[in-house]
């Protein structure tokens, strides 16, 4: 008996779909139907309207929900990406695994080196070059980014038993497996393993682990919620903040944690979800822990032998050991005190940013676009006379006023404000005005 469907796919296409052999058995097959009759790309999930539930949209978990001129919805799946970075080369001769930073390689990894008769010395001189680009970290960091996908751990001897007989009773009945303590027991061992990776996992990691343990265990599924990931998904956000808590009550420091205690944090941001310090995308060891022996007061210690260190020549293999000593005292600094542009800048480069600022600032005042047209406006080619709209209107008669005088301070401040409003800036954003308020004390 044919079947027809109303198909959603956009806000602004509605289809009909006809089924000549009706609704098929299985979920699976009716995607694949809509997938090919409509020509989707990507993962596609449906939605049924349930009339007993004024037309709300439910997720199709059973065909048997559907019937003939039913509602039906397309999602696409938005694809998650990311960024998974391998070395082109590792040689195992170059550093002990303790101390150099690896990552699994596939088996089908090529060679950046061109293949010629003279394999030797090719091979020497990509060992030498990766020598030089190897990164030593401290034994404390992490050794390796999020794994794509992600691999779910082996769980102790009778979890791993009891799970396989739930999936040999899912694929033979399709009945669920619902033991509270095995869930609260493989949650536990998600926690560490997600840990090893990142403290904080972001919304696209935790669907991937959700992913990974339901593909690897299908009986974990849970019926009602679309893909069966859901509430793994919440159960492993919470599980994630309740780890983080046990750790903090442990004696054992964890810095990136600790950070964003409500102690740790300034007095105006004493808010547990304001100002949270967690790591980017690519960053690995955000905020990693002291090497074992270490404190902030011996790891000074080396910063200011390696300033000495520096001063050297020929004397590369004691620097990197200090910086690989100092690495987390750098990142505490730089996390923690949140220094400024300029400081950095200055730390950086020896340059004071501000004074380099000026100093160019007045170097390019006199020419053909800035100062140099204000004395002489007939000119043409006035870069910001010859601008319109709005932002010329401003900048006219703040050039005006710096005709006649000599004062470099007031041509600074033409010229900046100037710079404002031809880029397009709000000065709103940059100055603030202050009223002072004198206080009759008698």
């Amino acid at each position: 008996m044919a079947v027809q469907l109303r198909v959603i796919l956009e806000e602004h296409s509605i289809q009909k779909l006809t089924l000549p052999t009706g609704i098929p058995n299985t979920v699976e097959d009716l995607v694949a139907i809509v997938t090919e009759t409509f020509q989707l790309h990507g993962e596609v999930g449906l939605l049924y309207q349930d009339k007993d539930f004024d037309n709300h949209f439910f997720s199709v978990t059973s065909t048997a929900d559907l019937y003939n001129k039913a509602t039906v919805k397309v999602i696409l799946k938005e694809p998650i990406f990311t960024l998974d970075l391998q070395p082109v080369y590792e040689s195992s001769t170059l550093s002990s695994p303790s101390s150099v930073s690896t990552y699994p390689a596939s088996n089908t990894e090529t060679d950046i080196c061109p293949a010629n008769d003279d394999a030797s010395s090719q091979v020497s001189d990509c060992a030498s070059s990766s020598s030089r680009d190897t990164i030593i970290l401290p034994d404390s960091c992490r050794p390796a980014a999020w794994p794509v996908p992600f691999q779910v751990p082996e769980f102790s001897r009778d979890i791993e038993l009891i799970l396989a007989e739930a999936n040999k009773s899912y694929h033979a009945t399709g009945r669920h497996f619902m033991d509270a303590s095995v869930k609260s027991a493989i949650m536990q061992d998600l926690a560490k393993v997600i840990f090893s990776y990142t403290a904080y996992p972001t919304s696209q990691q935790v669907p991937s682990v959700a992913e990974a343990l339901v593909s690897k265990f299908p009986c974990l599924k849970e019926p009602g919620s679309f893909a069966g990931l859901y509430g793994w998904q919440q159960r492993i956000k919470y599980k994630m903040h309740n780890y983080r808590a046990k750790l903090r009550s442990r004696k054992y420091s964890y810095p990136e944690i600790e950070i964003n205690t409500l102690r740790r944090k300034h007095p105006a941001d004493a808010v547990p979800s304001k100002n949270v310090k967690k790591p980017k995308r690519a960053e690995v060891n955000y905020l990693p822990p002291h090497p074992t022996g270490q404190s902030q007061e011996t790891l000074e210690k080396e910063r200011l032998e390696l300033l000495s260190e520096i001063t050297k020549k020929n004397n590369g293999t004691i620097i990197a050991d200090k910086m690989n000593k100092t690495f987390s005292s750098r990142r505490v600094e730089v996390v923690s005190l949140s220094p400024s542009i300029k400081e950095e800048f200055r730390r950086i480069t020896t340059v004071s940013l501000e004074e380099t600022f000026m100093l160019k600032l007045d170097e390019y005042t006199p020419g053909a676009s800035f100062i140099k047209l204000c004395v002489k406006p007939s000119v043409d080619h006035c870069l910001m006379r010859a601008r319109g709209g709005a932002a010329g209107s401003k900048m006219r008669p703040l050039l005006d006023t710096v005709i006649d005088t000599q004062s470099i301070e007031k041509k600074r401040d033409a010229v900046v404000c100037c710079l404002i409003d031809y880029l397009g800036e709000r000065q709103e954003d940059l100055f603030h005005d202050c009223q002072v308020c004198h206080i009759d004390n008698r």
